[in-house]
């Protein structure tokens, strides 16, 4: 009887081992996957030193505009100061246009309100098109 009991919890303990190490390594999946890198790529632009394919990463915040402390600073006379800001809020990242005088377009459409960015989105600032990427 002894040995039968045995012989039982040593099945379970295989099942709750089996179980724990595949609950582990489906978090440091999933974990990953939360983690994806995303990032805005140069598709078209006047700024010389904006050249197609530039990658630029995202963290948190991302401003954009024409002046100088900008973290993508854009040399375009139709795009304002600070022009427009890309924030991770939620596990998803936002663009809202900084009230510029031309405009931030997304996928061809005149930013009115903040909006929630998708792989591929197209963004127009100026003469310049970023496309977001992830």
């Amino acid at each position: 009887m002894l040995s039968f009991l045995l012989i039982i919890l040593h099945g379970l303990l295989i099942i709750f081992l089996y179980l724990f190490i595949v609950k582990v390594g489906l978090f440091q999946i999933d974990h990953q996957v939360k983690q994806k890198n995303y990032g805005l790529v140069v598709i078209t632009a006047t700024d010389p030193e904006l050249k197609k394919g530039m990658l630029f990463n995202l963290t948190q915040k991302l401003s954009l505009g024409r002046e100088a402390s900008n973290d993508l600073a854009i040399n375009d006379s139709y795009v304002s100061l600070k022009h427009a800001l890309i924030i991770q809020k939620k596990g998803r990242y936002w663009i809202l246009d900084q009230g510029s005088l031309n405009g931030t377009y997304l996928n061809k459409k005149r930013l009115e309100k903040p909006a929630v960015l998708k792989i591929n989105d197209l963004i127009k600032i100026g003469n310049t098109v970023l496309q977001f990427k992830g």
